[in-house]
């Protein structure tokens, strides 16, 4: 647990100060308990999309939504809740598995505006390459619980964002964990290596590392990578993608030669395609661009493997656990 304070100066710069700041903020909901309403803003074909949950987080556990609607995470673990109840989602990996944001982004710290009537700092992640602003975090002076969390195009331009509107409670007496929730099925397997006729990089590109491998009870194989900021999932398995089964809407995506979709939903960005007889799926809050970029150096780093999921579900969590 990091009990740092935080010194907020309108120009503040060191990337240390940024790092401390992220890791904060990651751990936030450990520390602090809060509730509130959740706006989530997405844009999709080129019409913004606006949702709204209710937050809560008490004893180190977070829940989303609400009804048959909702997911809840304690820690590395995550659960869904559909129709028929829970379900197990999958465990992340450790902190340590995952670069630091530093290493990959020009970081800043600087004071930020209110957010729901919140004094924040603000954390804005850049290319350092192109010195482009790509993620701006923005937390709570006291806390360091996040308040927003917005993501940028590669011109700078804001794709989504996820960030409380109504903050009811943050910070005071800490509250007793609830029960665990009882899926009918059981969370994937860690692995130390993937099944053969898998491949797994243990990079991808020169920003992502892999930092998990989970086996599903329905035989796909899940990959976790991560740059420090964004995190994509990579379902592998077996099998030609149906593409009568999709979801309807959608866009039209290449990943090299191969035919592709992508979808912008409230939980993330979604890219689906196929290779020869196999199919891959791609979930991260990155943006569709980013995540063909990564689909590509995957195909080049790896031989003929891919894999497809039905329930991406457990990612509206995502942007609530940075990495």
């Amino acid at each position: 647990m990091l009990a740092v304070g935080l010194v907020a100066l309108p120009d503040a710069s060191a990337a240390d100060d940024a790092d401390l700041a992220l890791e904060r903020a990651s751990t936030a909901t450990v520390r602090e308990d809060f509730s509130g309403i959740v706006q989530i803003e997405w844009l999709s074909d080129g019409d913004w999309q606006v949702a709204r949950v209710p937050v809560t987080g008490a004893g180190g556990t977070v829940k989303v939504g609400e009804g048959t609607h909702k997911a809840e995470g304690r820690g590395d673990d995550r659960w869904v809740a559909g129709v028929s109840g829970w379900q197990a989602g999958w465990t992340q990996p450790v902190t340590g598995d995952v670069p630091s944001p530093s290493k990959h982004w020009k970081l800043v710290l600087a004071k930020g505006p209110l957010v729901a009537g919140r004094t924040t700092n603000v954390i804005t992640a850049s290319d350092p390459t192109t010195h482009t602003a790509r993620l701006k975090v923005y937390v709570d002076r006291d806390t360091g619980v996040m308040l927003r969390r917005e993501v940028l195009d590669r011109h700078g331009e804001s794709v989504r964002s996820v960030g409380f509107v109504e903050v009811k409670k943050l910070g005071g007496s800490r509250s007793s964990a609830p029960a665990t929730p009882k899926a009918k099925d059981a969370a994937p397997k860690k692995l130390v290596s993937v099944p053969k006729g898998y491949d797994a990089p243990a990079r991808i590109g020169t920003r992502y590392v892999l930092a998990g491998r989970y086996l599903r009870d329905d035989g796909t194989v899940q990959l976790y990578y991560s740059d420090g900021l964004f995190g994509i999932s990579l379902f592998e398995q077996r099998g030609a993608l149906d593409w009568n089964g999709l979801p309807r809407g959608g866009g039209g995506a290449k990943v090299g030669d191969d035919r592709g979709r992508n979808y912008e939903v409230a939980g993330g960005t979604v890219l689906v395609w196929e290779h020869d007889d196999l199919t891959l799926t791609a979930v991260s809050d990155a943006t569709v661009r980013d995540l063909q970029t990564f689909a590509v150096a995957f195909g080049q780093q790896s031989g003929d493997s891919g894999g497809v999921v039905d329930d991406v579900a457990d990612f509206v969590l995502g942007p609530f656990g940075f990495r």
